[in-house]
């Protein structure tokens, strides 16, 4: 039984997917465009006082201003893991598949689709090799995209690298 029940932000077509796959980027069946399955809503614990954090009003909305100042921080020595952090998350949204393969493959084997079964998305691969690419369309569009550097991988990450 399927526990998260969502809608696809691209074509709103109504979803449902295991709790264990939250989190997930996946192909979507019906506009076949890579999305985030959400995570799980975790189950509200009957005994737990609920907190509402609210937002401070301005300097503009109160009649005089009694606000303290913010407390002095040291950001030096902070700033080296956050800049290590920033260049791991980089990373991360960088797909490890090479740009010039996929153009290669898409140029020389397109009809084939096999720059879509080298990126990992076999399905849409499928699809392009019984259209013939789309009636030549859907390749043209896989062909730019793959040179603008907007094409993806099955997992949703960019193929950046030439």
């Amino acid at each position: 039984m399927a526990d998260i029940n969502f809608d696809c932000p691209l074509c709103n077509q109504n979803l449902d997917a295991p709790n264990d796959m939250g989190g997930d980027i996946i192909e979507c069946p019906a506009c076949e465009e890579d999305i985030e399955i959400p995570s799980p809503k975790p189950p509200a614990q009957a005994g737990k006082k609920r907190i509402v954090i609210k937002k401070r009003p301005t300097a503009s909305s109160t009649a005089s201003s009694t606000r303290r100042p913010a407390p002095k921080t040291a950001a030096a020595p902070e700033a080296a893991p956050q800049a290590a952090a920033a260049e791991e998350a980089a990373e991360d949204t960088v797909s490890e598949k090479s740009r010039t393969v996929a153009l290669l493959l898409c140029f020389f084997f397109g009809p084939l689709s096999v720059h879509r079964f080298y990126t990992g998305k076999i399905g849409t691969g499928i699809l392009q090799i019984l259209t013939a690419g789309g009636f030549g369309i859907w390749l043209m569009i896989d062909f730019i995209m793959i040179i603008c550097g907007n094409f993806k991988d099955k997992q949703g990450l960019p193929l950046q690298t030439w």
